[in-house]
């Protein structure tokens, strides 16, 4: 079984294009620590969603946990596993087939060979796509040691990207803020 190796990478803005000088780069830091992540309100009690079908990753207080993150239209409803790896391999193409028929959205979620819990939610299903598509309702996470949510921060549209050798996410500026998986890499 080969590994997955995973790296976050910063995408191109077009506010950042369209920036330039040593004044612009002050007021651009400074605009990212007030885009800085807020924690969201907790409910009294979350609503914990039930998965259809066992995930080898996520675990039921992980879903708890992402369940107070996701858009209110998405709550409520149960969870199908779609993908596995230990069921449907490795292969890209294989999850781009399994979301053939999904309209969406997604929660994606990956544990590297070093056990740390990783993903995204997306407000469409995966597929193949020459440009980006989504919406701001796309966020990446990260279980490292607790959750770490990443919202859009609206400043440009790089929410899902996928293609044959790699599925790119992303949802702002920070340069953990967006990822590339390629499988088997």
């Amino acid at each position: 079984m080969r590994s997955l190796r995973w790296r976050y990478t910063r995408l191109p803005s077009q506010v950042e294009d369209a920036l330039s000088g040593e004044e612009d780069k002050e007021e651009e830091e400074e605009k990212e620590e007030e885009t800085t992540p807020a924690p969201a309100p907790v409910p009294e009690r979350p609503v914990v969603p039930q998965l259809a079908g066992a995930s080898q990753v996520l675990g039921a207080s992980e879903m708890s946990q992402l369940s107070l993150h996701l858009p209110p239209r998405v709550t409520g409803y149960s969870w199908s596993l779609a993908f596995c790896t230990s069921r449907d391999g490795f292969s890209l193409q294989s999850l781009y087939r399994q979301m053939k028929g999904h309209s969406g959205p997604v929660l994606l979620v990956l544990r590297d060979q070093d056990g740390q819990m990783f993903g995204a939610f997306s407000s469409s299903a995966l597929r193949l796509s020459k440009g980006f598509y989504g919406t701001g309702e796309t966020f990446l996470f990260s279980f490292s040691p607790q959750l770490k949510v990443f919202k859009w921060t609206g400043s440009n549209s790089f929410f899902v990207k996928g293609d044959l050798d790699s599925l790119m996410m992303g949802c702002g500026r920070s340069s953990s803020a967006s990822t590339s998986w390629r499988p088997g890499s």
